[in-house]
């Protein structure tokens, strides 16, 4: 039975892709001596949403697992702190960057990144699939996207869904659909087409319901 909190892994995918991305961008500039520019405004975005998405998961989904599991949220909330120091760490390199540097804790991030996710997908979502109603999965993946400032929403998606293949494109698309009002969903449907004009056909072939009115 699908779950609100399949979007979560979607969201997950897009975070590997794009540190995959990050990493091999700043490994290949490194090489060449070129420019960090575009690594490092790339790595402020990830590391935005990232935070928004910590910020969710500590308010919603940490105190759900507590309830079910107590004591297995903590190592995950231990993970997200050093996900803050290596974050912020690159962030200051930004003005002075060594090469070396750069790309060594980029790639640092992302092995961080990758291994705390795949836990996560393992380990804590499958304890909230398991063990609570497809309401209350719906309440809390509903508490974390209020995470997201308002006006931050249409860089999410502009973000997210270039990253994610067409399976989780729909997943996330029917999970928002579900969970906001339909005047809401709509300013976000004509944000989505505009992310993915090259599959947003495809999109609507899987989700028809995207092409009414």
């Amino acid at each position: 039975m699908s779950s609100p909190l399949d979007a979560v892994r979607s969201l997950h995918n897009a975070f590997r892709a794009d540190i995959f991305q990050i990493d091999d961008l700043a490994l290949r500039t490194a090489r060449s001596s070129g420019d960090f520019t575009v690594v490092f405004d790339r790595l402020h975005v990830i590391g935005e949403i990232l935070d928004y998405h910590a910020q969710g998961e500590e308010s919603a989904v940490f105190p759900a697992v507590d309830n079910l599991a107590p004591l297995v949220a903590r190592a995950y909330f231990l993970d997200h702190r050093e996900l803050d120091i290596m974050v912020d760490g690159l962030e200051s390199m930004r003005n002075m960057p060594d090469p070396l540097a750069t790309a060594r804790a980029t790639a640092v991030l992302g092995s961080h990144i990758r291994i705390h996710l795949n836990k996560e997908d393992s380990h804590l979502y499958p304890i909230l699939r398991e063990k609570t109603s497809i309401s209350e999965q719906a309440a809390i993946a509903g508490q974390m996207s209020r995470k997201v400032p308002a006006d931050k929403f249409p860089t999410l998606i502009q973000w997210l869904f270039p990253l994610l293949n067409l399976e989780d494109q729909t997943v996330i698309t029917k999970v928002w659909m579900n969970a906001m009002p339909p005047q809401v969903f709509e300013g976000v449907k004509l944000l989505i087409q505009k992310a993915v004009p090259n599959s947003w056909v495809e999109l609507t072939q899987k989700i028809p319901q995207l092409l009414q009115k």
